[in-house]
């Protein structure tokens, strides 16, 4: 039997036994309550409350004063009826199995004088007795309470999240295949399918959906985070949050970080008419700090100010108008903008080389040899030289314009209609510089020195021959309309994109390429192309089963700018089943199952990556959609009304993945490398998560994952890169296969007084593939093989609470990582352009042969004993930040 055979036999099993105990548990019978509610006048009492006590059941009675409440379990109840002016009713009654229980109420109207007041308030219900899918949420309190830095770290604490480097994989996916939406409309950058990361202070809610999401969702393979973003409310409010680890003297502070979050809302003069506005700036020069001079400004004699090696803003808002009670518009505008500098290792030194004037013998070229460094200037020849201000300097910047409209046609039937523009650009520099401009040709940096055998991995001169710019423009028109007819709670909806993606890259500025322009290597491209979609959805409920079917249809066109010679066909389009089950087997537990075809568009710079000798991987105007087949099964059980526990289990099937290949092209005699859909990849495992919700002043969520990830590359790259022996076959583990993961949150509070929150993560180690110094072709068999050292983190915050003037105050200390974990981030980060004495694995070779991380390279034979001996480098950005503290305050008004 197969190793897929065995998993999916496995993965059946676990099924068998979660309908085993559906079927044991409903042995037990159900029952069905129905009745009529009117008033003591005999009217028919319309949208009466119907709760059945102890339990989450309950209802609403109709237009007509009828109510029914399915799959009751055999046992004896309350319930209870309650409307607005009267007196609330209760019963005690006996449910038996198959029977259908008929209980009248009528209600009197309550005495004025002796009411109360009636508060109102509303509660997300933890148990999702519809749904066949496994969905986290990640809402304003929880961000407000977790000592988080941002939404995606919120989210990377839930069970079935690996987050490595920064990126999220869901289930076993790449990150890419996350697709990331603001209030339903997706914001993924096409070209390079980046997500978004908004500000914590503009989330008011969202939803995760890591599988067994319906038809409407598409586009992505691994899951959906739906962010819905802050509105202003009927009175004004706001708050204001300053963080920092500064404490008031250059050599009192970890990474210089300050943060400054302030957002408000409320209404207009103009009637119905609402607004909300959040501001965020994150400043740092981070853990892995640079040597490059900024330019700064200072008043008052202590305050000074200016740009650091990494500089947030964020900004949202929002107008909200409701012209009449079914009716609702709002306009939103999102931007963000960053800037920042990257550290790169061979170029982080900072001070004095020598120099030394030559003539080259043959040509009677006359060139500048560099040799050692120093702290201080040694002698006239010695020459400034600040490596980092050499490097690349990074810029992005996101904005969305959208517009919705929602309309409420009937109690039954209601539409939206949204429109929006999303820009992303980024641009990477060295200085500003436009490429002929940069200094130095490469490997001069290393290759022309006085001392060649010393000072082997670090640069002495010039410029990081790389360019960047990226420009995208998406337009997306989207609409859907929902109606509950009878049972069926049917949905359907369009979408259509229209994308505008431009793209310029450059390495090796100095040389002129194949087609007689500047760069080695050169990307360039400007293209259009359309996308679209259409989604048909049923929620049909029966007996207490819930039948979720749906099917979606996407067409992807390349547009019209390729030759035809080029494209085999300009449209295609794919058709995704989805179908789930969801089945309550008591008033605490839910059982469900869920199928799925899941399909995602390359990103789009595989496709239009320029198809000429200038580039090294050439794109694929043919390339298909990468596909997923996706099975789960899933077990909500509700242990009391504050405490909630979900158990999944799930198997996905992943094809079409991109490699490269070796094809001959007609203006070549030579193969040359293209992109191609041919690899695969496998995923399974099992979450189990825990929550409780904030009560008796304690709350908490404990998360824990086994996942297995593999297929036959983590990197379609990766034949360019390495020689191998023969071409990988099987599948092995993916550079985020992280076996076992587990996340544990707390908060203990007295509200209004104190509050102490904590974030604890463990995950082992992730897979690595061990390099031997001789080593010239790669084993396919050895990727990955090899596991890394397991990785933890503590992070927590103490909060005081004030009353002053009125207004909430909180004062707040945070310490991260405060156990100060060593945790490998990266066992070999990448430092282009590689040094030309160092081997290009010598970081991994060094940890094979030592297990030592933090890089090193082969250098001389300082003992004579005929073997190279390792110099060693300490590259900070193989770990991950250590502890830092900070603190602030936080005003709510």
């Amino acid at each position: 039997m197969s190793i897929r055979a065995k998993h999916l036999v496995a993965l059946l099993s676990g099924l068998t036994i979660c309908l085993g105990v559906t079927q044991a548990v409903f042995a037990q019978g159900t029952g069905t309550l129905t009745g009529v509610v009117t008033s003591a006048k005999g009217q028919p009492l319309s949208f009466a409350n119907v709760v059945i006590l102890r339990t989450n059941l309950g209802s609403m009675t109709d237009a007509e004063g009828k109510y029914e409440v399915k799959n009751l379990p055999v046992g004896e109840y309350t319930v209870k009826i309650s409307y607005l002016g009267y007196d609330a009713q209760e019963r005690t009654f006996q449910v038996n199995a198959g029977q259908t229980l008929t209980l009248n109420f009528s209600l009197s109207e309550a005495i004025v004088a002796t009411m109360q007041t009636v508060t109102i308030t509303a509660e997300r219900r933890m148990l999702r007795r519809t749904d066949s899918s496994t969905a986290h949420r990640v809402g304003e309190e929880e961000l407000e309470r977790l000592p988080v830095d941002t939404f995606a770290e919120a989210v990377g604490l839930k069970a079935g999240v690996v987050s490595q480097a920064g990126q999220l994989h869901f289930r076993g996916g790449r990150a890419g295949e996350v697709q990331f939406q603001i209030d339903g409309i997706p914001v993924n950058d096409p070209l390079q399918g980046a997500g978004i990361d908004v500000a914590t202070v503009s989330v008011a809610d969202s939803e995760v959906l890591l599988g067994g999401f319906d038809a409407e969702y598409g586009n992505a393979q691994s899951g959906i985070i739906n962010i819905i973003t802050q509105e202003g409310g009927d009175t004004f409010s706001g708050e204001v949050t300053y963080m920092t680890d500064d404490y008031g003297a250059p050599d009192k502070t970890f990474n210089n970080y300050d943060r400054l979050s302030l957002g408000l809302g409320g209404p207009t003069p103009v009637r119905n008419l609402n607004y909300y506005v959040s501001l965020q700036g994150t400043w740092s020069d981070t853990f892995l700090k640079t040597r490059e001079q900024r330019e700064r400004s200072q008043f008052l004699d202590f305050i000074r100010v200016g740009p650091r090696q990494n500089n947030q803003y964020d900004l949202q808002s929002k107008l909200s108008w409701k012209p009449g009670p079914n009716y609702k518009l709002t306009f939103e505008v999102l931007g963000t903008r960053r800037d920042w500098d990257s550290y790169v290792h061979s170029f982080s030194r900072d001070g004095f080389v020598e120099t030394r004037i030559d003539t080259i013998a043959d040509t009677g070229e006359i060139i500048t040899r560099f040799g050692e460094f120093s702290e201080r200037q040694e002698g006239p020849n010695w020459v400034y030289f600040n490596g980092p201000e050499h490097t690349p300097d990074n810029s992005t910047r996101l904005q969305l314009f959208k517009l919705v409209w929602n309309h409420t046609l009937s109690e039954d039937t209601f539409y939206s209609l949204k429109l929006s523009e999303n820009s992303n650009s980024f641009l990477s520099a060295v200085r500003d510089q436009y490429p002929w401009e940069y200094e130095g040709r490469f490997p001069d940096q290393w290759r022309d020195r006085i001392h060649f055998r010393t000072h082997r991995f670090f640069a002495t001169n010039g410029d990081i021959p790389s360019f960047t710019e990226r420009d995208t423009k998406v337009w997306t028109l989207k609409s859907d309309v929902t109606s509950q007819i009878g049972t069926h709670k049917l949905k359907t909806g369009f979408e259509f994109k229209y994308n505008d993606l431009a793209n310029l890259q450059i390495f090796f500025p100095e040389r002129i390429n194949a087609n007689g322009k500047i760069g080695s290597t050169r990307n360039e491209y400007h293209y259009f192309n359309q996308e679209g979609s259409f989604y048909v959805q049923d929620r049909w409920e029966h007996e207490g089963m819930v039948l979720n079917g749906g099917i979606r249809y996407d067409v992807f066109s390349v547009g019209n700018q390729l030759d035809a010679s080029e494209v085999e066909n300009r449209i295609r389009d794919q058709w995704s089943p989805r179908v789930g089950i969801a089945y309550p087997i008591s008033d605490r537990d839910v059982f469900s199952f869920h199928y799925g075809r899941f399909s995602q568009i390359p990103d789009r710079r595989f496709i239009f990556q320029e198809r000429s000798a200038a580039v090294g991987t050439r794109g694929n105007p043919n390339l298909e959609n990468e596909t997923t087949v996706s099975y789960q099964a899933a077990l909500q059980h509700m242990f009391t009304e504050d405490v909630f526990g979900q158990f999944t289990v799930y198997f996905k099937d992943i094809y079409g993945l991109l490699t490269v290949e070796r094809v001959v092209s007609g203006d070549s005699p030579d193969q040359i490398a293209q992109y191609t859909n041919r690899d695969y990849a496998s995923s399974r495992g099992f979450e189990v998560s825990l929550t409780k919700r904030f009560t008796k002043n304690f709350a908490g969520e404990l998360s824990y994952t086994y996942g297995i990830a593999t297929g036959v590359a983590s990197d379609p790259n990766i034949q360019q890169q390495v020689d191998f022996l023969y071409l990988p076959i099987a599948e092995q583990a993916l550079d985020w296969d992280q076996r076992h993961t587990i996340s544990a949150t707390t908060s203990i509070a007295k509200p209004g007084n104190w509050s102490a929150n904590m974030v604890w993560t463990f995950g082992t180690g992730f897979p690595y593939t061990p390099r031997d110094r001789a080593e010239r072709q790669q084993d396919p068999l050895r990727i990955n093989s090899l596991r890394l050292p397991s990785n933890s983190n503590l992070t927590i915050q103490a909060e005081k609470h004030y009353k002053v003037w009125g207004q909430a105050i909180k004062v707040f200390v945070r310490g991260n990582n405060v156990l100060d974990s060593r945790n490998i981030s990266a066992l070999a980060p990448g430092h282009f352009p590689n040094p030309p004495q160092t081997g290009l694995f010598d970081y991994q070779t060094f940890y094979t042969e030592t297990g030592r991380a933090g890089g090193a390279y082969l250098g001389v034979d300082e003992n004579e004993d005929g073997i190279q001996d390792w110099v060693a480098l300490n590259d900070p950005r193989v770990f991950s930040e250590g502890r830092s503290i900070r603190m602030g305050v936080g005003i709510k008004f």
